[in-house]
C-alpha cells in the first residue's frame, strides 16, 4: 500500500502540486486503510467517529486508574484480522458496540448516573429467547428510552438450547443476537445483564464470564456485558460481601457493573425461592456494612438491592407488604455517616444523588401498586427488574391467538388447519407486540420514556 502510494503522489507532483500536501490528504482519508492478504486486495475503511472515538476513550471506572484503559495505546496492539478496523473486528465485543445501542462501559456509567439525577429508573426486562429480546427492544424504542435486557440463570441455560444446557453458552449466544439485532435502534441505549447468580452456579457461570470479560478488555476490546448480578441472599451477610468483594475486583478489571442482593426476595424464581417473613427487609446497618466492606464507588461500581419486602412471582394485591420508606432510610443512614466523617467517600457519591450514596435495584416489584414503586424510585432506585408482567402479556397474547383460531391452529374433523394461522410467525409477531406495549408501560411508570441519551 505504501508504494501504491507514493507512485501515486509522485505522478501528481509532477503535475504541480506539493507531494506533502498530497501525502497529508491520503494520510486524513485513508486513516485506516489497511492491506488485506486473505483477499488480496485493500479495503478502504475511512475515518470513522467510531475509531477516532474508540482511540480517545479512558475507562470511567474507579479514580485509581487501575481499569483506566487507553485506547490510543491499545488499539493498534489487538489482535485483529489485517484489513480490519477497531469496530470490524468478528466476535462479541471485540471493540464494537453497533453505534452504540449496546452501552460501553463509560456510555453505561452515564445511563446510571443520569437515573441518579433525575430520579427515574430503567425497566430491566428479562428474556428467554431471541422473541423477546426482540420484543424488549421493540419497547425500548417505542418508549425512547434506554433500557437494560437480562438473563437468568434458568434464561441463560434455555437460550443454549435444552440438549445443550449451558449457560455460559447461552448468555453468549443471547449477548451476541442483542449486539447484532440493537444495532438496528440507534437512538437508544442497551445494557445487557445476567441476572440472580447464586452462590452455586458462580464458577458454571458468572465467573467464566467475567474471566472471559478481563481477557476482552486486555486486547483492547468491550466486555460482552455490562453488569452482572451476586445473589448472595441465601448465605450469611459476611460470606455475602466476602464474596461481593472477589466479584467487584474481578468487575473493575472486566469494566462492568456489579449488582449485589442485602437480604431476601420472597417467592420463587428458577428454582431458588424464600419464605415470606421478616428476612425479606433490610436493616440500615447492613447498609453501613455495605459501604464500608465494597467502598461507595472507589473500588468499582456496583447496584445494591437492599430487600424492602420484595417477593418473586405474581400475587394478589395485599399479599406483599412492601416498606419502600426503609430505602430511605438506608441511605439516609449512609449519607450522615458520611457527612460526619464516619464513612470515607473518596468517589464522592452523594456529588450524583444528594443524600443517596446507592443506586438501588427493585426486585420482585410485579403487582405492586404504583405508588409503592414512584416511592422506591423516588428514594434511588435506579433499576427494576421486569419478568412476570413481562411473560404473561407475551403469552396472553399466544394464547389469545391459538383461543380465536382454534380451528385454524389445530387439525380438526378432517381439515388442514391454515398454515397462515399456525406459523409461529403469526402469532409471534402479537406476542412481540403485546411484549413491547407492556416494556413501555413500564418506561412510562419508572420515569424512563423520553429520557433516551443519544
Amino acid at each position: 500500500m505504501g508504494i501504491g502510494r507514493n507512485i501515486y503522489v509522485r505522478r501528481h507532483a509532477r503535475a504541480g502540486i506539493p507531494g506533502w500536501a498530497l501525502r497529508r490528504a491520503i494520510r486524513w482519508i485513508f486513516y485506516d486503510f489497511r492491506w488485506n492478504d486473505r483477499n488480496g486486495f485493500a479495503m478502504f475503511i475511512g475515518r470513522s467517529r467510531k475509531c477516532r472515538d474508540m482511540r480517545r476513550k479512558r475507562s470511567a471506572y474507579g479514580p485509581s486508574g487501575a481499569g483506566d484503559l487507553d485506547m490510543e495505546r491499545t488499539v493498534g496492539k489487538a489482535e485483529r484480522k489485517d484489513g480490519e478496523c477497531c469496530h470490524m473486528t468478528s466476535g462479541i465485543g471485540l471493540g464494537d458496540n453497533g453505534g452504540m445501542t449496546i452501552a460501553t462501559p463509560e456510555r453505561y456509567a452515564q445511563m446510571l448516573d443520569a437515573a441518579r439525577r433525575g430520579g427515574y429508573a430503567y425497566p430491566a426486562i428479562n428474556v428467554t429467547s431471541t422473541q423477546t429480546l426482540n420484543a424488549a427492544l421493540q419497547g425500548f424504542a417505542e418508549a425512547e428510552s434506554d433500557g437494560i435486557i437480562q438473563v437468568s440463570v434458568g434464561g441463560a441455560a434455555y437460550f443454549s438450547g435444552q440438549r445443550v444446557n449451558d449457560r455460559v453458552t447461552g448468555s453468549l449466544a443471547f449477548a451476541a443476537f442483542a449486539h447484532e439485532v440493537a444495532a438496528k435502534y440507534p437512538n437508544i441505549t442497551i445494557a445487557l445483564h445476567t441476572d440472580h447468580c447464586a452462590k452455586q452456579y458462580l464458577d458454571e457461570w458468572v465467573r467464566p464470564l467475567l474471566d472471559h470479560e478481563v481477557e476482552q478488555v486486555k486486547h483492547g476490546q468491550e466486555p460482552t456485558f455490562q453488569s452482572h448480578m451476586w445473589d448472595g441472599s441465601t448465605v450469611p451477610l459476611g460470606e455475602n460481601l466476602d464474596i461481593a468483594e472477589e466479584l467487584l475486583d474481578k468487575s473493575q478489571a472486566a469494566h462492568t457493573v456489579l449488582e449485589i442482593e442485602i437480604g431476601a426476595v420472597g417467592g420463587e424464581e428458577d428454582g431458588h425461592s424464600a419464605e415470606i417473613n421478616d428476612k425479606l427487609y433490610s436493616t440500615p446497618a447492613q447498609g453501613i456494612a455495605v459501604a464500608q466492606r465494597l467502598g461507595l464507588g472507589e473500588r468499582g461500581r456496583y447496584m445494591a438491592a437492599f430487600t424492602f419486602g420484595n417477593v418473586h412471582g405474581a400475587y394478589k394485591p395485599g399479599v406483599v407488604k412492601l416498606r419502600p420508606e426503609l430505602l430511605d432510610e438506608i441511605q439516609t443512614t449512609v449519607a450522615l455517616a458520611i457527612k460526619a466523617g464516619e464513612m470515607p467517600d473518596p468517589a464522592h457519591s452523594l456529588d450524583v444523588a444528594p443524600g443517596k450514596p446507592f443506586a438501588l435495584v427493585f426486585h420482585g416489584g410485579s403487582g405492586s401498586a404504583p405508588e409503592e414503586i414512584a416511592q422506591a424510585v423516588s428514594y434511588g432506585v435506579v433499576k427494576m427488574n421486569i419478568d412476570t408482567d413481562t411473560q404473561y402479556a407475551f403469552s396472553r397474547a399466544v394464547a389469545g391467538h391459538m383461543f380465536s383460531n382454534y380451528d385454524s391452529v389445530l387439525k380438526i374433523d378432517g381439515e388442514v388447519g391454515n398454515k397462515k394461522l399456525y406459523d409461529p410467525r403469526s402469532w409471534g409477531r402479537e406476542a412481540e407486540s403485546a411484549m413491547a406495549a407492556r416494556v413501555v408501560e413500564a418506561c412510562k411508570q419508572l420515569g424512563s420514556a423520553g429520557h433516551a441519551l443519544n
